[in-house]
């Protein structure tokens, strides 16, 4: 399907790209709302709320996604979601929102510089897995490891090896990921912070919903594909 894009000024030539269908593996890294809940550096810190740092999205916000979800996803698919210990719960049920029965933990990421928790010194993030009906096929790799160890940086900011592992886990699917910061070559991402996106039309009714910043649109980038 052709998309014609309207493009924010500072882009000078609009575009048409093209949207597969539907999509194999999504790898998404929600905005979670935390309730204003503050975060304490390694220096024991105050480093402000989530929503200090970036515009977040209530859990509902969220769940009411699942229906576009649905209209773009293949009909064996794969979804690969960024959470936090106090949101693992939460995340299982927005993984089931979107048509997606929880697995596992794919990966784990240790941080090693801890931050005070409420319970014990808090260093790792985890990406959840779940699969829609069966994983998609072929399939790649089988000896990925589970966890990784990684310095964190700024707030919220994710490992660019964590997809790098995905795409050796499935390199042939069509991909795309949710809630995106920067391009990929071999993916389609959809977030307010990409520089040449288009609508996706099944998740449009959710727009208002989405956290924006700029007046940047809530898009998706044609990927180079390899």
């Amino acid at each position: 399907m052709n998309l014609k894009i309207p493009f924010p000024k500072r882009y000078p030539k609009p575009r048409t790209l093209t949207q597969p269908t539907l999509f194999q593996v999504l790898y998404a890294d929600p905005p979670w709302d935390y309730d204003g809940r503050t975060f304490l550096n390694n220096k024991g810190n105050d480093t402000g709320a989530a929503s200090d740092h970036y515009p977040t999205m209530k859990p509902k916000q969220l769940i009411a996604m699942g229906e576009g979800i649905k209209q773009i996803t293949a009909e064996n698919a794969i979804c690969f979601m960024w959470t936090t210990g106090p949101q693992l719960d939460v995340s299982i049920e927005v993984l089931k929102a979107w048509g997606f029965k929880y697995k596992t933990v794919a990966f784990v990421w240790e941080k090693v510089r801890p931050n005070p928790g409420y319970y014990t010194m808090s260093s790792t993030e985890f990406v959840i897995v779940g699969t829609k009906n069966t994983i998609p096929k072929p399939r790649g790799r089988r000896n990925i490891r589970q966890f990784f160890l990684k310095k964190r940086t700024r707030h919220s900011s994710k490992p660019h090896q964590i997809r790098t592992k995905i795409e050796k886990m499935f390199p042939l699917q069509t991909k795309l990921e949710l809630f995106s910061r920067t391009a990929q070559d071999g993916w389609y991402v959809w977030g307010n912070q990409s520089p040449e996106c288009a609508m996706i039309p099944a998740l449009s009714p959710y727009l208002g919903a989405i956290p924006t910043r700029d007046d940047e649109p809530t898009c998706i980038r044609k990927p180079a594909l390899p």
